[in-house]
Parts: C-alpha cells; sequence; structure tokens
C-alpha cells in the first residue's frame, strides 16, 4: 500500500491584539447610555426649530397689526385678515401650521402640524398688548405646564 501524504494544515492562533467580549459589551453599554441621553435632547432641539419656523409664518402679521395700531390708535379694529394693512391668512397654509387665524382681540393664532405635546396638536397664541408707545407681544402655549415648554419666551398656558 502506499503511504498518504497528507499536507499539514497551519494551527491558528491568536495573538491578542483583537477585542474581547467583554470589552464589547462594555462599549455597547456605554453608546447606550449615551443615546438614551441624546435622543431626547435632539428630539427637542428639532421641535423647538420647527415652532421658530412655524413662528416666522406669524411675524407679518404681527407687524401689520402693529402698524394698524399705530395708525388706528386702537387694537380693535385691527383683528381682521386683509384689512388695515394686515396681510391675508396664507392660502394654502405651510406645512408646519394646521391653523392661522387672528381672534377679536388680535392676538395670532397658531396651531402647528409636527409638534405634538401629549399627542395633541402644539398651540400657541400671540396677544398684543398696548403699551403706551409700542406693542408688547404675550406668547402663551400649550405646552406650558410641561417641564420645559419648546417655545421660547411662553409666559402662559394657551386659553382657546
Amino acid at each position: 500500500m502506499q503511504e498518504a501524504h497528507f499536507r499539514r494544515l497551519p494551527v491558528l492562533r491568536f495573538s491578542g491584539n483583537g477585542f474581547s467580549l467583554i470589552e464589547m459589551m462594555v462599549v455597547v453599554a456605554i453608546i447606550a447610555i449615551l443615546s438614551a441621553i441624546a435622543v431626547p435632547s435632539y428630539t427637542y432641539y428639532t421641535q423647538q426649530a420647527k415652532v421658530s419656523k412655524a413662528l416666522a409664518h406669524a411675524q407679518p402679521l404681527q407687524l401689520g397689526i402693529a402698524l394698524c395700531w399705530q395708525i388706528e390708535g386702537q387694537l380693535n379694529q385691527c383683528n381682521q385678515a386683509g384689512n388695515n394693512g394686515i396681510p391675508a391668512l396664507p392660502s394654502p397654509l405651510p406645512d408646519e401650521l394646521n391653523d392661522l387665524s387672528l381672534s377679536q382681540s388680535a392676538a395670532v393664532r397658531l396651531t402647528l402640524n409636527e409638534v405634538s405635546i401629549n399627542n395633541q396638536p402644539l398651540q400657541i397664541e400671540l396677544t398684543p398688548n398696548a403699551a403706551t408707545t409700542h406693542l408688547a407681544w404675550t406668547i402663551a402655549c400649550s405646552d406650558f405646564s410641561e417641564a420645559r415648554s419648546v417655545v421660547k419666551n411662553c409666559e402662559q398656558q394657551v386659553s382657546y
């Protein structure tokens, strides 16, 4: 019988330069902890950006109301969009807004599409307060009772 010639396979040996299972688990745990902190902050800041973008649509109305108040001398004639120098409401509404309107007291009311608090759309009301020389605006929002509002300078709960 002929003798079989077997080729000897090389033996794999680890040099210890890789990561152990424990090291990998520690890295995964650290990433999980960091993401648990970062995701809520990221969500908060993206909601703030959406609110700022939506509030930009109210600025022409605020300016028109302020000019109307200076000309007319009172706010009760400055509560209709499209009259007395107040611009008309945009039609169709911008994507950020579900509703944009003026109240009898010339307050600008916004209901946002993409920002919700407790599964309800965020509502913001900008109310003019006539001082001697200027209009001061009070900001009310529906998330005022939360730990921190996504609306900067929110002063009170919105009352619809």
